[in-house]
């Protein structure tokens, strides 16, 4: 909305200082070595650590800013839109954003050493996801799947059916590419919507797998075994009625599978208030607008416990704090609904 629109774009002089800052520097040839050092553990590092790791976000949004300013300089300069910057700013933001996101989400080698080019373990984070998806099983959401990255994880026979909401139809050869290499390609439907209820039911029935058909006789049936919540509410339009949406759509007994980076819970004893500070600094320098809409101070648990309270809570609640000590201090675990 434009109101969120405001929110997030930097002003012009911070946006000139990091234009001049990315062109003496190749951001995207930075490794994560120092970070995924620092991150690997969730033993708080010495203070110096804790220090470093509050730049991860600056690395990560000067990597988005880079492809934001190219892809304005290839409409100006290359396409010859002098006033697209300012007319089409929706269009360049989102294909900015979707190829950092292809960049940043591809694995990367850790030696430069053409001989050595193993993908190493994941690690910080990327090593709270593989567990948790694992356990996916019956009819199964996947959430914003992007490039299918974590699709190796959805291989599981207890899954009978994925369905894939993600609305950027440019991802979709990709991801039908990377179904196909995981032999998953017959159970693996793409919905080219968002979560919203109003768009992904009406593209659900266009599967024509029937998968809505319960639903639409009675809604309480819910569609869905397992929804997967994989960075991904940090960037959702009105998180609380996304999430209530979400929460409606599971079946009865059904389970909320998340990996969420959040605000930093810095009122709690492991909490850090130089993080909670330091999020809200890249908030305003702005990080939203470079990232997708994503937002560093959302309070994702409370919202996620709280959805269930119209049928007097979750039957079963197993979340963990990771990383309380940092700017992007992370939520993971498992959600399981009610039974009839």
């Amino acid at each position: 909305s434009e109101s969120r629109e405001r929110y997030a774009r930097p002003n012009f002089i911070n946006l000139l200082l990091y234009s001049l800052l990315l062109a003496f520097i190749g951001v995207d040839q930075i490794n994560f070595r120092t970070f995924r050092t620092i991150m690997s553990t969730e033993t708080p590092p010495p203070f110096i650590g804790r220090m470093l790791a509050m730049f991860e976000p600056a690395h990560i949004m000067t990597w988005a800013m880079s492809h934001y300013i190219r892809v304005c300089a290839e409409a100006v300069f290359k396409n010859g839109q002098l006033f697209a910057p300012i007319t089409q700013t929706r269009r360049l933001r989102d294909e900015a954003f979707g190829r950092f996101w292809i960049e940043f989400t591809s694995p990367r080698q850790m030696s430069s050493d053409p001989n050595n080019q193993e993908i190493p373990e994941p690690v910080g984070s990327s090593a709270l996801i593989p567990p948790i998806l694992r356990t996916a099983s019956g009819i199964v959401l996947d959430i914003g799947p992007g490039t299918g990255t974590q699709m190796p994880l959805l291989t599981s026979p207890a899954i009978t059916a994925l369905y894939g909401a993600e609305p950027c139809k440019g991802l979709h050869s990709t991801i039908r590419a990377k179904a196909l290499a995981e032999n998953i390609s017959p159970k693996y439907h793409i919905v080219p919507t968002g979560v919203a209820v109003a768009e992904l039911i009406p593209a659900l029935r266009a599967t024509g797998t029937g998968v809505v058909d319960a639903y639409d006789t009675d809604p309480r049936a819910g569609i869905f075994d397992t929804i997967l919540c994989v960075r991904v509410l940090c960037s959702v339009p009105e998180m609380e009625r996304t999430v209530g949406e979400l929460y409606g759509m599971l079946r009865p007994g059904g389970r909320l599978l998340v990996t969420e980076h959040v605000v930093n819970p810095w009122r709690r004893a492991k909490g850090s208030i130089v993080g909670r500070v330091v999020q809200g600094i890249y908030q305003v320098l702005g990080w939203s607008w470079f990232t997708g809409d994503c937002c560093l101070n959302r309070d994702t648990e409370a919202v996620l416990r709280a959805v269930a309270d119209v049928d007097g809570g979750w039957e079963k609640v197993e979340l963990e704090r990771n990383f309380e000590w940092s700017a992007m201090p992370y939520l993971s675990g498992v959600l399981v609904k009610k039974g009839v």
